[in-house]
This record gives C-alpha cells, structure tokens and sequence, in this order.
C-alpha cells in the first residue's frame, strides 16, 4: 500500500528517458529512442558541469557541439541567480542556442519582479525555449539531475525529460540534505536506477 502511494506521488518526478551521463547523449540515440525531440534544454549544475564549477571542459562542450552540429537546437536552463547567472551565460552563449535563467524570464512590466518563481520545478524556462525556435513543447526534452526540479518541471511544460546522477561531488545544500535522500528512496519504487540497480550507458526508456 505504501509503494502504491508513492508510485502516485512520484508519477510527475519519474522521467521519460535515463541514462548514466551527459556525454553518453549523442544524436544518434536521440534519433533512436526520441525521434520527433527537436530540442534539447540542458541543466547545467549538477548535470554537464560539478555545482558551480568556473568553466566547461572540453569534453563537456565537445558533447554539446555533438547536437547542435547534428541540427538540435540546445539550450540552457539553469536555476542560478546573480553573478552565478552572468558566469553561466558567458560559458554557455557561445556554445548553445541560447540560455536561460529565472532572470531572463521576467517580465519587464512587473512592479515587483520575483525571479525566483521562474526556476525549475516552474515550467517557464523551458516554454520560453520552446517559444523563441518555435517549436512545440512535446518536441523539447529535458535533461537534468534532480527529479523535483527538471524532470517536475519537464511535465509541468509538456516536455519530455531525461534523468541522469549528479556529476561531481559538490551540490547546494539545501538539495544535498533535503531533496537527494527523498529521491534514493523513491528511485527504487519508480524503477528507476541508483543504489543497486546501474545506471544504462545507453538512452533509456522509462519502462
């Protein structure tokens, strides 16, 4: 009974697709396992660098021009602010379509702007990638570390979304002692990889 009501509670945190890391994404499994995917919006802490790590390596980017030089369009969309922010676009703008921040989605009329309730797990991100290539969101996939933030806010878009584990051993607190140990526990009851079960070197459908 316990494990059926966690199932209910997890069904918007399960992901579309796994996979053991970033650099495992290429176009020819895209094509393969998502082929009507368009766009591919990246999470960036956590995902393709360590938390807040000051710049992209080769290997990192070289995956990124992977895609794009295979006609998907790649984004950006991280839930950083301030300085954090202005460091991500500077890394990113060259490599990527474009890049997305809570900052980026205010609304300029707004007498009292909250950037904030613009992150992951809100979808807005993510829809105003989709809004600016013109595409559907059912053509957007996701692709992040954290259930409760890009896979949540993944399905709150209509998009599809990817869960790979968090590359590097750094992290922000509040996720590290909060929202990582609730996910050990529901990866399992979803069936989805980690403890135990590996994470597929190959894209991965969420059976």
């Amino acid at each position: 009974m316990v494990a059926a009501a966690l199932r209910r509670a997890g069904a918007r945190i399960r992901p579309d697709f796994v996979l053991d890391a970033v650099t495992h994404l290429t176009p020819q499994a895209l094509k393969a396992a998502a082929p009507g995917v368009r766009v591919v919006c990246f999470d960036i802490d956590g995902t393709v660098t360590d938390y807040h790590a000051p710049s992209v390596t080769d290997a990192e980017a070289s995956g990124l021009a992977a895609l794009l030089a295979d006609g998907y369009l790649v984004f950006v969309v991280s839930n950083c602010y301030g300085e954090r922010a202005r460091e991500v676009h500077r890394l990113f703008e060259p490599l990527v379509t474009g890049v997305f921040t809570p900052e980026d989605c205010l609304d300029p009329a707004d007498p009292k702007p909250q950037p904030r309730k613009h992150g992951k797990p809100a979808p807005d991100m993510i829809l105003a990638a989709a809004r600016q290539v013109q595409v559907s969101p059912q053509a957007v996939l996701m692709v992040g570390d954290q259930m409760f933030k890009d896979v949540l806010a993944a399905r709150r878009a209509g998009a599809l979304s990817l869960l790979v584990p968090r590359l590097g051993p750094s992290d922000h607190n509040g996720v590290r002692f909060l929202q990582r140990p609730l996910e050990w526990v529901l990866r399992p009851v979803l069936g989805l990889p980690g403890g135990r079960t590996p994470w597929p070197r190959v894209l991965t459908p969420v059976a």
